[in-house]
Parts: C-alpha cells; structure tokens; sequence
C-alpha cells in the first residue's frame, strides 16, 4: 500500500513538473518578446548595417572637387599627421598620435593628384556610427563621383535622408553649397 502511494504521489508530482515546465517556457518567451521589444525601442530602430551607393558625372576638374569635399566635411589625412607626429622623436607627440589613432577609426585617405581621390569617415554620434566614402576619378576634363553611405538605423536609412546626403555631396563637389 505504502508502495502504491509512494508512486502515486511520484507520477502526481512529474505530471505537475511537466505542466509548470511547459507553463514557464511561455512566460519565458513573452518575456522574451517583451525584451527585444524593449531592446529595438532603445536602440533606436538599430538593424544590421547596410549600405545605399550613388554615382554621378560632375563637370568640374577633379582637384577642384576633391577640395571643397574635403574643406567641406573636414576630411584629413589622418595617417600622414600620425607619422609626423610619431617621427618627431617628442614623448608628448607619441601620445598624441596614440590619441588621434584611436578617435580616427573610420577615417579613410588615398589620394593620386589630379586622378583619383578616395575620402572616407564616420558620421554621427551613435553606435555604431554611419559611414561615408566619398571616391572620384577623372573623367575627361570632369569628375566621375562615387559615393557610399552605410548606417545601421532604420531612420538614417530612409529614401529621403540618403537622397539628401547624396544631393548634398552633389552640390559640395560642383561648387552649389559651401
């Protein structure tokens, strides 16, 4: 008798043990969903990086393009003043160029004169940041023009925004906007 109970109230207690596991998996999951909903809303619409590309004919001479771009989004090469600063032989300068190492991620410089240009660098304050590289090649005696933009929220990535990035390269580079 005391055998029988004994495994009545073992199978009670695993039927219970398996309605309760079934129960707290769904509570897991909504508790789940409610999270990433949480986590979407404060990232602000974050999604996986994509990236929008634009390319133009301006006919203006590239030097003259690549110029106001670079005065006008404050492109720098950033290599080339982190050499000078390591080569100077100056403890103060090494930190220096140790420092502007590390804020510069994102920066991109490659230049041949009066050929090709290709400036790159990051935009934004969020995390991860939007990107921008601007590429020109000469193209008789105008300006063949490049660009890419990659972002990682859904509001840096609408038509309307991008479009206006692009429009604004446009007008930079033929001389419309300063």
């Amino acid at each position: 008798m005391k055998k029988s109970g004994l495994l009545t109230l073992c199978f009670s207690l695993w039927l219970l043990t398996g309605c309760s596991a079934q129960e707290i998996a769904e509570w897991n999951q909504k508790i789940s969903d409610l999270g990433h909903q949480v986590s979407h809303t404060m990232n602000g619409g974050m999604q996986k990086r994509e990236q929008r590309e634009y390319d133009v004919v301006i006919p203006v001479d590239i030097d003259t393009a690549a110029a106001r771009l670079r005065r006008y989004y404050g492109f720098e090469d950033v290599n080339a003043k982190i050499r000078a600063l390591r080569q100077s032989g100056k403890e103060s300068d090494q930190w220096a160029a140790t420092a502007i190492a590390e804020e510069s991620r994102g920066w991109e410089w490659e230049v041949t004169p009066g050929s090709y240009y290709k400036m790159g660098a990051d935009m934004g304050k969020r995390n991860p940041p939007a990107h921008i590289v601007i590429e020109l090649e000469k193209n008789g005696s105008g300006t063949h023009m490049y660009i890419t933009y990659s972002a990682s929220y859904s509001d840096t990535l609408t038509p309307e925004f991008v479009q206006e990035i692009f429009k604004t390269a446009n007008d930079v580079a033929a001389g419309k906007r300063r």
